[in-house]
């Protein structure tokens, strides 16, 4: 008994929290370029409004809810809620709900399929908003570390059910099979590149394993202070790879996006310092944002 009060100061004592600060812009911009093409959804949907999407037992889109017009309001909404998000300070977390409620009532009211990127979405929200993004200075302050431990298991959840699921119920993913197959899909895949990586069994086979191997290994390793970039550098090399041979969505870029705050927070602010003495306009540009975020 004695020992767990020492080690349970070291788990919640506050830490760097500029991840955050530099997460919400890289967000918030994958987020816009998510969000612009939504822009489109609204007008296929409503000119074709016999298509339904979505499934489940709760057709929503049978209905109209909503009218086309009341659709791009509901859009502009959500624009300015990634613009309040961008713009930082009391305006952040205002402006991450408000493009997730529009976001969401664009996605129900075209019918559009609830996907992995609109599930990982929610809990990216959560974590935004139990987070320290209102506060001005996180680059040079500390922060209190619950926010990160809940990114935490979101990602090591999400990592390891995938990994268990390839490696248990999709057993053609031990040979390389599942993403050869992948790589030429109609739907987002299929050109000329992928079409190569396909039919070089080495390529398939080493991809598949290292996937394997970093989805379930993450939530085991992660937490670790001498692994944690290691880990991290490996879930960016998979994402990289997915989104530069595949067309899959938002989900990489959003899940990237989020990694400077699963990065050891030391590790984080070393990194931060060296990079804004090496790149100076990083680092003016960073305090310009935090004067104009402390402004609002």
């Amino acid at each position: 008994m004695p020992l767990s009060r020492p080690v349970l100061d070291e788990l919640f004592r506050p830490r760097w929290g500029g991840g955050w600060a530099v997460a919400r812009v890289l967000f918030a911009l994958a987020a816009l370029e998510e969000h612009k093409d939504r822009f489109i959804h609204i007008g296929d949907a409503f000119r074709h409004p016999t298509m339904v999407f979505n499934a489940g037992p709760l057709h929503i889109a049978n209905h109209v809810l909503i009218s086309q017009p009341a659709a791009y309001a509901i859009w502009a909404l959500g624009l300015v809620g990634l613009g309040g998000m961008l713009y930082g300070g009391k305006w952040a977390k205002p402006g991450v709900l408000l493009w997730f409620l529009a976001y969401f009532a664009v996605v129900i009211s075209c019918g559009l399929t609830v996907r992995v990127p609109e599930r990982f979405i929610v809990w990216a929200t959560a974590a935004f908003l139990m987070s320290p993004i209102g506060e001005t200075g996180l680059l040079r302050r500390r922060a209190s570390p619950y926010a990160r431990m809940f990114l935490l298991v979101v990602y090591g959840s999400l990592y390891l059910s995938t990994g268990v699921m390839k490696s248990v119920e999709e057993p053609a993913w031990w040979d390389g099979t599942a993403l050869s197959y992948d790589l030429v899909d109609r739907w987002h895949a299929g050109d000329a590149v992928d079409a190569w990586a396909s039919s070089q069994h080495w390529v398939c086979f080493i991809g598949s394993w290292y996937t394997i191997l970093f989805e379930v290994g993450f939530v085991f390793l992660v937490g670790f202070p001498r692994l944690n970039r290691y880990v991290l550098l490996m879930g960016l090399g998979m994402h990289l790879f997915i989104d530069v041979l595949m067309e899959v969505g938002p989900l990489g870029t959003m899940a990237m996006s989020l990694y400077p705050v699963l990065l050891n927070p030391e590790d984080g602010e070393y990194l931060w310092e060296k990079l804004t003495k090496i790149v100076p306009p990083i680092g003016r540009l960073a305090a310009w944002g935090e004067r104009m975020g402390g402004r609002g």
